[in-house]
């Protein structure tokens, strides 16, 4: 009977705390017509959450969300859709149209405008200035489109920071994360990582950075500032070659084949390099995509390719290009006496310049 009066007896409490995890979008808006389809999707497009009809101006919507997270209000009738910040709030929508709105009620959405308004236009000043760098039609142009976009670019990233410093709860904080990797060239994965590790369980919820979790495990492996990974591989002769056993050196490990022409317009590059350096504790690896055997050899002979080769004679399946996450060809990574990598896909000019930077 006690188990029977204290289940009573915090039932209401129960029934109090689930009511708590619904939330409630009420909206109103002048350009959705009367009797008009509203769904509330998830962030993919393509789950449908809850749905309704306008009546009389007004649209409802009901229901429980997991966390909170980015979702969809579509309005097929106008072929339009917002984005809404939201977990199981209770949301306020008024305005002309669904791109003339002011929203309340869900703190996350307010950390969205944040990003939309006042952050993402930094970037845009970034990419502006980038374009006009690239498109300078004299020295001068460059030199000063350079300056904004150094100015420019330390203004984003610092407001990136300050960002997440503020709101290292909110799920937004790991969009912007995504935005602005996915917009820089440069694509600092470490930077990436740094700030991820900031955030908070709440913010960790949030599909963004579920997907940051895993675009930075893919992303660390081969990237400039990490501790390459060790392979063994057979060499033209048929005898095993670790990585490891150049650790002491710089080594450039050279991803190519026999049949990829970029590979073999670069490879006198590689050479020239290897020929000023080798004596200066520097050596090249090459890890070949080749199929055919007799293929490889005849490009190293022909390429005058004096340095250590090796490969499976698997191609793009090859086990080291797979523990690289190599895609495509010709690309290399340099890699310092402890086995940290210092440089990625240096050719031309750029390897010369590397080198030169460190062994002189």
């Amino acid at each position: 009977m006690r188990r029977l009066v204290f289940f009573l007896l915090i039932f209401p409490l129960l029934l109090q705390a689930q009511s708590k995890k619904a939330f409630l979008i009420t909206g109103k808006l002048k350009s959705v017509p009367e009797n008009a389809q509203v769904l509330l999707l998830g962030f993919n497009g393509t789950d449908t959450i809850t749905q309704t009809n306008v009546q009389k101006g007004v649209f409802v919507l009901k229901g429980t969300v997991e966390n909170t997270d980015a979702r969809i209000i579509l309005f097929p009738s106008l072929q339009r859709r917002m984005v809404l910040f939201m977990g199981n709030d209770t949301v306020n929508i008024n305005g002309a149209s669904e791109s003339d709105v002011t929203i309340s009620g869900s703190p996350s959405n307010l950390d969205y405008e944040e990003f939309i308004y006042d952050i993402k236009p930094l970037n845009d000043y970034v990419e502006f200035y980038r374009n006009q760098m690239m498109s300078a039609t004299t020295q001068g142009l460059h030199d000063s489109a350079l300056i904004e976009l150094n100015t420019a670019y330390n203004m984003y990233q610092n407001a990136i920071d300050r960002f997440i410093a503020r709101k290292k709860s909110s799920p937004v904080a790991a969009l912007l994360l995504a935005y602005s990797y996915d917009t820089d060239p440069n694509r600092d994965v470490l930077l990436l990582e740094k700030r991820y590790n900031q955030l908070d369980t709440f913010a960790l919820q949030s599909k963004f950075a579920q997907n940051l979790a895993n675009v930075i495990k893919e992303d660390k492996v081969g990237a400039v500032g990490t501790q390459s990974l060790d392979f063994t591989q057979t060499d033209t002769a048929g005898k095993k070659v670790s990585l490891s056993q150049f650790k002491g050196k710089y080594v450039l490990v050279d991803f190519w084949a026999s049949w990829c022409r970029p590979c073999r317009m670069e490879n006198p590059n590689v050479v020239a390099a290897y020929n000023k350096y080798k004596d200066k504790n520097f050596t090249v690896l090459g890890v070949s995509l080749d199929a055919e055997k007799n293929n490889w050899l005849q490009a190293i002979h022909s390429d005058g390719l004096a340095w250590t080769q090796v490969s499976d004679l698997k191609q793009f399946q090859n086990a080291v290009a797979e523990l690289y996450h190599i895609k495509e060809i010709p690309q290399n990574i340099l890699i310092d006496p402890s086995g940290k990598i210092v440089g990625k896909n240096l050719r031309g000019d750029a390897l010369e310049q590397k080198l030169n930077e460190l062994l002189q």
